[in-house]
């Protein structure tokens, strides 16, 4: 005989479980007759039998509601029990919020982008439609040219204007119900987010015991507020004066007279209601340049060669170097000017020194918290060539035999010889092959390996440097 009936409740997506034990002997066979006329005596894809003969029922659905009955038989007969099953749909829950009805202002600014979240919740999964202020229907998932309504239900407006000031609402709704969101938006026009005039993080070298100030200027609507975080941790806001401290109405923070306690990360930050952000500007002390150890007394260059002054200088911050040539002349950066050329670590390069380059060269470093400077005497050697070897007046031998004509020369710089043939030919390190039959040896030696009668004449030895020349000449007889 069929047993008495029993009622289940369960809400939608829970799993309801149906017992149905039963004992005989032998041991009963379990069936289920399902609400849709279909008998299982095993598990489904959505119904599990269990051994002990009970019914589970995942995911539960409007659609699995209705009369459960569990028969139990062996040879002996059989058995039933009867459920009733009532699945209980999940209202929709909007953003969390558990009520039927949310109003909410939201703002955007003028030509942006805005997102209007409607997360909706419920058993089953709830319709999200949109009401425009023109009242047309936005069904998720939606994309227009400029409204969107994505698929999690967020609404997204580009490009605002001023008309989407409105209200637009979000209806959430499945078979228990529906729930609403009404969102009023404004749209603002003038709103700009915080924005430093100098974005960038600052390193600042101050003189000590010198006043000096830490800029922190910055642009938005409404104008931001802004304060400061010392080295120490402490936060000032603007107006705020102390001892050493003053706050200005400009974002500046003045630091009246800065010392290794000052000194540090100085952190100022800029707030409105758009936004916040924060820049860093690191406070060092300075200290006045110092030229390091140059030459002790006078420079001696030779004439015709170049001449290297260095003026190398520490200093906080890095030290400009300005060098002041004898004449007056003043070359305040790196460059190439004629003959001079000034580096970036503040050596001076003299190219082809003469004696008009002799006196005294300053070099000037200098900063912000102050100079050091230094005189370099240079004297420039330099004479004219002096022929300290000579090849006789006349000289005779025979042909066939080797014949060496000796030439040298003292001066400043070195001098340069060469040799005039009696054919006019000169002969020079440069144009060692201008006069076959004939060598030019170092110093300044000619050697001719072979003489013949047509070698004889008059030899011209040059010597010659910047300052002048000498000469000597000797008369080769081939006889």
């Amino acid at each position: 005989k069929h047993n008495y009936k029993t009622y289940v409740k369960v809400k939608a997506g829970d799993t309801a479980l149906l017992d149905c034990e039963a004992v005989g002997e032998p041991t009963p066979k379990i069936f289920w007759l399902l609400p849709s006329s279909d008998m299982i005596s095993s598990s489904t894809a959505r119904h599990v039998l269990h051994r002990n003969g009970s019914l589970s029922v995942g995911h539960a659905a409007r659609r699995d509601a209705g009369e459960y009955r569990c028969i139990a038989r062996n040879p002996g007969g059989d058995d039933t029990k009867l459920y009733k099953l009532d699945v209980v749909a999940k209202p929709p829950v909007i953003n969390g919020l558990h009520v039927n009805k949310t109003i909410m202002k939201v703002t955007a600014v003028r030509h942006a982008k805005k997102h209007i979240d409607c997360r909706a919740e419920g058993t089953p999964a709830p319709q999200i439609t949109w009401i425009m202020p023109d009242n047309i229907f936005l069904t998720a998932p939606y994309y227009g040219s400029r409204i969107a309504v994505h698929k999690n239900g967020t609404l997204e407006i580009r490009n605002i204007r001023p008309s989407d000031t409105a209200e637009f609402i979000c209806v959430a709704r499945n078979d228990a119900g529906e729930s609403m969101l009404v969102v009023q938006l404004e749209v603002l026009e003038m709103l700009r987010r915080p924005m430093f005039k100098n974005p960038f993080n600052e390193k600042i070298i101050a003189t000590p015991g010198k006043s000096t100030t830490l800029n922190c200027s910055v642009d938005g609507n409404p104008p931001p507020d802004i304060s400061w975080m010392l080295p120490n941790g402490t936060w000032f806001s603007r107006g705020i004066r102390t001892a050493q401290f003053l706050t200005g109405s400009a974002g500046t923070l003045t630091i009246s007279s800065p010392d290794h306690g000052t000194a540090g990360r100085y952190r100022c930050a800029a707030r409105n209601k758009v936004g916040y952000i924060e820049k860093l500007i690191v406070l060092e002390l300075g200290h006045k340049p110092t030229i390091l150890a140059g030459p002790e007394g006078p420079v001696t260059a030779v004439s015709g060669q170049s001449l290297s002054l260095h003026c190398l200088a520490n200093g906080r911050p890095k030290p400009s170097t300005a060098w002041t040539l004898p004449g007056g002349r003043v070359l305040d950066r790196p460059q190439i000017n004629g003959r001079y050329t000034l580096l970036e670590n503040g050596t001076l390069l003299v190219r082809e020194a003469t004696a008009q380059d002799r006196g005294d060269y300053v070099c000037k470093a200098h900063n912000s918290a102050g100079d050091d400077s230094v005189t370099i005497p240079v004297v420039i050697a330099a004479s004219p060539p002096r022929i300290t070897r000579r090849p006789p007046r006349t000289l005779r031998t025979r042909p066939g035999a080797a014949v060496q004509l000796h030439c040298a020369a003292l001066g400043t710089p070195a001098p340069h010889i060469s040799w005039e043939l009696p054919n006019r030919a000169v002969l020079s390190p440069e144009r060692p092959g201008a006069a076959p039959g004939h060598e030019l040896r170092p110093p300044g030696t000619l050697l001719i390996p072979s003489a013949r009668p047509h070698d004889s004449g008059a030899y011209m030895c040059t010597a010659k440097n910047q300052l002048g020349s000498d000469f000597a000449v000797t008369y080769l007889h081939i006889i």
